[in-house]
C-alpha cells in the first residue's frame, strides 16, 4: 500500500481529539432498529454504590401492599407504582476475578463478565445503550450519563476505572464517562455546545466544531476504503455518532415550555444529586432523550457524608466493625432512599407527554452494584423497578427468588429488552444478553 494511502492511528486522532471525539477500536490499525408504533417508555436506571443493606431496602408484600422499611420509608408514596425484585444473581460479577466493586459496578448493567482488571475491552454492551443502537430514537441525544459523584478509588489488583466510575459500555472498550457537573450537564442540554458564550462568539466556536467534524469525515471516508468488513462495521457506527454530535451543534438548544434555569455554581454534594434531578426531570420533560443513566456515586464511593452527622467513607461504613459504624450506613442508605423518593415525585407530578405523569411514562429501574455491601453479595441483587405504566406489571408487586430458584441478573435486561419490542439481536450469538440473560422473567412484563 503507498505510504501517501496509509492512514496511521495518531494522524486520525488529531483530526478526533480536537473534535472531542473518540475513535473505535479497528483491526486495520492493529494490522499496521426495533421500531413499534407509538411511544416507547423512556427509560431512567439510578444507581447505588457499596450495595444495600435488604433490611433496609426490600419491601414486604404484607396484604398485597409494598410496605418499605423505615428506612426506605421516602419510597412507600411510589408502591402503588413499583415491583420490587429479591434475589436476582449477577453471575457476570460472581465470574470475574476480584476487585469486587469494579466487577458489580462493571458488569451490573452490561451482564457481561470481566477477564481482565486492567483493560476495558473484555465487557459487552450495556442495556441502555442497546436501547439507544436499536431504536429509532429522535430526540437530540440518543443517551445521557450523569453522576453526582467525584473520580475516586479505582478498586485493587490494578482494575481500570472504567469499571467502578461507568456502567453505561457502547460495547468492549467502550465505557461512557459521566457528566458530574451540574452546570456542564445544563450547557449540554440548553446551550448549543458553544461552552456558554453567545453572539459571534458562539458562532465561532460551532463553526469551528463543525468544520474539524468535516475533517474527520473526509479523512474516514478514505480510511474505509482499506478497511475489511469488521472495520467497516464498526466505523459505520462510528458515522452514527458523528452525526448525533452534529445534530446537538446544529441544534440552538432546546426550546421548552419549562423556562430551564442553569444550577447555581460551586453546590456541595447534596446540592448536585438535586440539580441532578431538576435537570433529569428537565432532559425528559423538554425530550432532549428518553435514555439516561444516574449515579448518584460512583463504585467504591469512599464519601464522608458528614451533612448527615455520618463521618467516615461510605465503603469503610458498609463493612462495619461495630454499631456506631452500622448506625452511620444507615443513615447514608435511608438518605440514599430519600433522594431516589424525591426525583420519583418530580417525575409523578410533571405531566407526560401522553396525559399521564413522566414517572407513568418511564421505566425507572433503581439498582445498587450489589447485594449486602459487607459480604459483597452479588448473588442476591434486589433491584426495583417503578413507573413503565401499560407496560411492566408495577404496582405493589413483588417477585422474591429463594435459594437455587435465583435467575440471573441478566434476565432482567432481557425482560426489559422485551418490553421494548428489542428482541433477538443481542449477545454473543443474538440468544443472549451478556453470559446468561436467555429468558424473560415471568411477571415482570404485562
Amino acid at each position: 500500500m503507498p505510504v501517501s494511502h496509509r492512514f496511521s492511528r495518531r494522524r486520525w486522532l488529531l483530526g478526533v481529539g480536537s473534535a472531542s471525539l473518540v475513535l473505535p477500536a479497528l483491526e486495520y490499525f492493529d494490522a499496521g432498529k426495533a421500531s413499534a408504533a407509538g411511544p416507547k417508555p423512556r427509560l431512567l436506571v439510578y444507581y447505588f454504590p457499596n450495595g444495600r443493606r435488604p433490611e433496609w431496602w426490600v419491601p414486604a408484600l404484607v396484604d398485597n401492599q409494598l410496605v418499605f422499611p423505615a428506612q426506605a420509608s421516602a419510597l412507600q408514596p411510589f408502591a402503588d407504582r413499583a415491583l420490587a425484585l429479591e434475589n436476582l444473581s449477577n453471575n457476570a460479577a460472581i465470574a470475574s476475578p476480584g476487585a469486587a466493586h469494579a466487577m458489580g459496578t462493571g458488569t451490573i448493567m452490561t451482564g457481561r463478565h470481566i477477564v481482565d482488571l486492567s483493560g476495558n475491552g473484555q465487557n459487552g454492551v450495556s442495556l441502555d445503550q442497546l436501547l439507544a443502537q436499536q431504536l429509532a430514537l429522535d430526540t437530540r441525544f440518543k443517551s445521557l450519563q450523569w453522576s453526582a459523584g467525584e473520580p475516586g478509588p479505582c478498586d485493587v489488583g490494578g482494575s481500570s476505572c472504567a469499571f467502578t466510575q461507568s456502567i453505561s459500555w457502547t460495547g468492549p472498550g467502550s465505557p461512557l464517562v459521566a457528566t458530574i457537573d451540574p452546570s456542564a450537564a445544563f450547557e449540554r442540554l440548553f446551550g448549543a455546545g458553544v461552552d456558554g458564550l453567545t453572539g459571534p462568539a458562539a458562532d465561532l466556536r460551532r463553526q469551528t466544531k463543525q468544520s474539524v467534524i468535516d475533517f474527520v469525515r473526509d479523512d474516514a471516508r478514505v480510511l474505509q476504503q482499506h478497511l475489511g468488513s469488521a472495520d467497516q462495521a464498526t466505523l459505520e457506527a462510528y458515522f452514527d455518532a458523528l452525526r448525533d454530535l452534529e445534530l446537538s451543534l446544529e441544534s440552538s438548544g432546546a426550546e421548552c415550555a419549562a423556562d430551564p434555569q442553569p444550577p447555581v455554581p460551586g453546590l456541595d454534594y447534596a446540592g448536585r444529586v438535586d440539580a441532578f434531578h431538576q435537570l433529569i426531570r428537565l432532559a425528559f420533560l423538554c425530550d432532549q432523550t428518553r435514555i439516561l443513566t444516574f449515579m448518584i456515586e460512583f463504585g467504591l464511593s469512599c464519601r464522608s457524608h458528614d451533612f448527615l452527622d455520618a463521618p467516615g467513607g461510605h465503603h469503610a461504613l458498609s463493612h462495619f466493625g461495630d454499631q456506631v459504624a452500622k448506625d452511620r450506613l444507615e443513615k447514608v442508605e435511608t438518605w440514599q432512599c430519600q433522594q431516589l423518593g424525591a426525583l420519583l415525585g418530580l417525575l409523578r407530578d410533571t405531566p407526560g407527554t401522553t396525559g399521564a405523569s413522566l414517572l407513568d411514562e418511564t421505566i425507572v429501574l433503581a439498582i445498587s452494584s450489589m447485594g449486602e455491601g459487607n459480604g459483597h453479595d452479588h448473588g442476591h441483587n434486589c433491584p426495583i423497578l417503578f413507573g413503565g405504566a401499560g407496560v411492566l406489571a408495577t404496582g405493589n408487586r413483588k417477585l422474591a427468588f429463594p435459594g437455587d430458584a435465583q435467575p440471573p441478573l441478566a434476565n432482567l435486561h432481557v425482560s426489559l429488552l422485551e418490553a421494548y419490542g428489542v428482541e433477538g439481536s443481542f449477545g454473543f450469538d443474538g440468544a443472549v444478553f451478556g453470559d446468561d440473560g436467555n429468558a424473560v422473567i415471568d411477571g415482570i412484563l404485562l
